[in-house]
């Protein structure tokens, strides 16, 4: 029997921490959504019930005053939060008592000379951080790589290479004051991950704009070494039907991705 993969046991974990609480009204969420949802996971203690640290935040039954005892996944909040107090707004009222240290997975509310967040799923007992951090980190792993495999699963072409040039004409431009300011790059391929290459040197279009409609796409230069996820008809635009790009941020990837990529790619066959 092949051994259960480590994400798999680590969900199946936090669902069980999820669930511990058998007088629960409210089920919890799917343990993949409560952390692709949480941007601030932590360990606290409860110091107070019915109370808050933020003036601008009602104290109820559905808020807790919570020290901070250790940051698990902080994302989403400041730094230097250990030790400090901050409200939380609970998933369920009533679910935490005064003194009990529990998990929190939280998103942000309201920032101040305090910090105010809200729960994604109701806290549980958690006397072992390092099952949660391990939890989390096996979870974002996940995430991350789901991400990764769909984008290649789009991508016509997966290569790893190196630019040996970069021009400018060539390609249509539609003036605009979102002009993407169109330049190729010549890609020699080293090695194909996916898909086929007629010649050993692929031309990649790709935008030199850093206006906010181009900015996050990602631009090349000569030399650059890298493993390309490459599109047809991404920019979906007159006369690029047929440019290879590279749009994405995901789609360019350094070298040592590659044994990662592999797999990926292997598994999404």
């Amino acid at each position: 029997m092949r051994p259960i993969p480590l994400w798999i046991f680590l969900t199946f974990s936090l669902a069980c921490l999820l669930c511990a609480d058998g007088n629960s009204k409210q089920a919890p969420s799917n343990p993949d959504d409560i952390l692709n949802r949480a941007t601030f996971v932590f360990i606290g203690t409860v110091s107070k019930g019915n109370a808050t640290t933020m003036p601008d935040v009602k104290a109820s039954d559905s808020t807790v005053v919570v020290r901070v005892d250790e940051v698990i996944d902080g994302s989403g909040a400041p730094p230097d939060l250990a030790g400090k107090e901050i409200t939380v707004q609970l998933a369920q009222p009533g679910s935490v008592r005064a003194g009990q240290k529990a998990a929190f997975f939280t998103r942000g509310w309201l920032m101040g000379e305090s910090m105010a967040v809200i729960e994604v799923a109701p806290s549980r007992e958690a006397g072992n951080s390092q099952q949660v951090r391990e939890i989390v980190q096996a979870a974002r792993h996940k995430s991350a790589d789901d991400a990764l495999q769909n984008e290649i699963a789009t991508a016509e072409i997966v290569v790893a290479g190196r630019v040996t040039g970069v021009s400018s004409g060539g390609l249509p431009e539609f003036p605009s004051e979102h002009t993407p300011q169109w330049k190729k790059a010549a890609i020699v391929v080293e090695s194909i991950l996916k898909g086929h290459v007629a010649a050993r040197t692929v031309t990649v279009a790709f935008p030199a704009s850093v206006d906010p409609v181009w900015g996050s796409s990602p631009k090349f230069k000569e030399g650059q070494q890298a493993i390309w996820l490459l599109h047809r008809n991404q920019a979906q635009l007159p006369g690029m039907e047929n440019q290879l790009t590279a749009l994405k941020p995901l789609d360019v990837q350094s070298r040592d991705q590659l044994e990662r990529i592999q797999r990926l790619v292997k598994s999404g066959r």
